[in-house]
């Protein structure tokens, strides 16, 4: 199902990669990319034993980095260039923040001077560096301290023996901008620098060579939602498509039709070129009631997961996500759907004028169905995991339709090293066993604080009830009058028109209220669906 909307003109733009200075003297040491020896045969359902396998020495002799790699951390076009953006990552707090050359920079979020937050600080009019509110250091686009105002007393000379200190620096991490996000490389090894720069980021070939030009429709328009979901869960969630006739019913998909349970897999791993992920192709329905489409499927490690349908002349049609993991507990997921084939130019101008958030509501609603088992089946994965039970005892994967999940699994598992905090030797937290319904579905808080598209939209909405109020209050108000004056007899038409005018305001108005919960909470009860 795609719901078109206007393509940003920022969408693809010739990428730009910021350095570090500042940088720690200790290095990372980094494995050899070799390819991966995980090739799960998806033409047959797993067996028992199939499942109880472990990842072999093989598998695990070539680790994967996590922080060696390009993460996407939000959409240009939801960052405001004039104010800082707090965000984690890894597990880490940090600052995204534009300087005055245009370039996007990344620190460490706290100051080096009394660990304020920068992300509460400001952009300085002066010379568009990062201001700390608390004192008011100025910190350039390196991580390196050009200002600060308590050193001026003793001479400028005392300032710049300051400021040139490495104490005084605040830790940088490289960024990028490319197709329409602004990406970190969360390490500040000493060849951070040139590990980033020959590293590409995580997207398929073929979409990353796609140009404002090629594409002809943008579907979801870069849809950002922080979720309290683990991200392995999450990323083997958006990795299985068997899931969408049930867990989206009657919003991206209908369980009742003959096509719910057609999912067939072949070519494993034929179009894979890189050591981390996998590739297979795909037959299903996405919508569960047209036929099967067949998808190519890619997914990149650690983040990029997409389906692309081939079309005619080289045209496709598909969603991509990136998968984030803002710290063990949370995840970020950014989705957009593209289309290149030729499409109708009314349409196309109709769809130029359709706002973003008219797509995210029905994104979120997705989502929102995925919140509602996936927290709860996190929690008894990780509990597991506690007990030092692996996936392959905790899932039976009974089908051909979990391949998918077995890939990722294999892949985390193995390669992966159960995720960033795993690989850094320590123990992940265990998600809470309880979380409210309110902030497991909270739209607000995960997803339209940070989408300038929505917070519009809402206001749009609350706007229009408070001009339906106003009118209904001066109908009323005019109403009264006329009956004190004797103008209108009760009985008359004029006072039914009135009443009934004010019956449709107030109907509206209440209409728009319960749509305005669609930007906040929205509880998601399968059962009744």
């Amino acid at each position: 199902m795609f719901i078109y909307c206007e393509a940003d003109s920022r969408t693809h733009r010739p990428e730009r990669i910021a350095g570090i200075a500042c940088r720690s003297t200790s290095s990372t040491s980094t494995a050899t990319a070799t390819p991966s020896t995980i090739r799960p045969e998806l033409d047959k359902a797993p067996s028992r034993t199939e499942q109880a396998q472990v990842p072999s020495a093989r598998e695990a002799e070539s680790t994967f980095s996590w922080t060696k790699q390009w993460y996407p951390v939000q959409a240009v076009q939801n960052l405001d260039p004039k104010k800082p953006f707090a965000t984690k990552l890894l597990g880490s707090d940090l600052v995204v923040w534009r300087d005055a050359t245009g370039q996007w920079r990344c620190f460490e979020d706290r100051c080096p001077h009394r660990l304020a937050p920068l992300s509460q600080g400001r952009i300085a009019e002066a010379d568009g560096n990062l201001q700390c509110s608390y004192h008011g250091w100025r910190f350039g686009g390196d991580g390196k301290a050009v200002s600060i105002p308590q050193t001026k007393m003793d001479g400028p000379a005392n300032e710049a023996r300051v400021c040139n200190n490495r104490r005084s620096c605040v830790k940088a991490f490289p960024t990028k901008e490319f197709w329409g996000l602004v990406w970190v490389w969360p390490d500040t090894s000493s060849s951070a620098w040139a590990d980033s720069s020959s590293t590409e980021p995580p997207i398929d070939p073929f979409v990353a060579k796609l140009t404002p030009e090629d594409i002809t429709l943008v579907t979801g328009q870069y849809f950002v939602r922080d979720m309290p979901i683990p991200f392995d869960i999450l990323a083997e969630n958006i990795s299985d498509q068997s899931h969408v006739p049930f867990g989206h019913h009657g919003v991206a998909g209908n369980r009742e039709s003959k096509w719910a349970a057609h999912f067939k897999i072949w070519d494993v791993n034929k179009r894979q070129t890189w050591p981390d992920g996998y590739t297979y192709e795909l037959e299903w329905s996405p919508d569960g009631i047209n036929p099967p489409i067949q998808q190519a499927v890619t997914c990149i490690a650690p983040s990029f997961i997409s389906y692309l349908q081939r079309k005619d002349q080289g045209a496709v049609s598909g969603v991509v996500f990136w998968i984030v993991p803002l710290d063990d507990l949370n995840t970020r997921v950014i989705n957009q759907g593209v289309v290149t084939s030729p499409i109708p130019g009314l349409l196309r101008w109709l769809a130029s004028k359709r706002g973003r958030w008219l797509d995210h509501l029905l994104l979120n609603e997705i989502f929102d169905g995925d919140l509602a088992y996936l927290h709860k089946a996190a929690f008894l994965a990780k509990q597991n995991d506690a007990t030092g039970a692996t996936w392959p005892q905790d899932y039976y994967l009974a089908a051909q339709a979990d391949a998918s999940a077995a890939a990722w699994r294999r892949w985390f598992n193995g390669r992966g090293q159960g995720g960033h905090v795993r690989a850094s030797g320590a123990e992940p937290a265990r998600p809470p066993a309880e979380i409210s319904r309110h902030d497991l579905l909270d739209r607000r808080a995960q997803h339209v604080a940070q989408c300038p598209s929505c917070q519009r939209g809402l206001q749009l909405v609350q706007r229009t009830q408070t001009v339906l109020k106003g009118a209904c209050a001066a109908a009323f108000l005019g109403l009264a009058a006329a009956l004190g004056q004797g103008q209108w007899q009760v009985a008359s038409a004029p006072v039914a028109e009135v009443t009934v005018g004010m019956g449709g305001l107030l109907w509206l108005s209440s209409a728009l209220h319960s749509f305005e919960a669609k930007f906040g909470f929205s509880d998601y009860v399968h059962s009744e669906r």
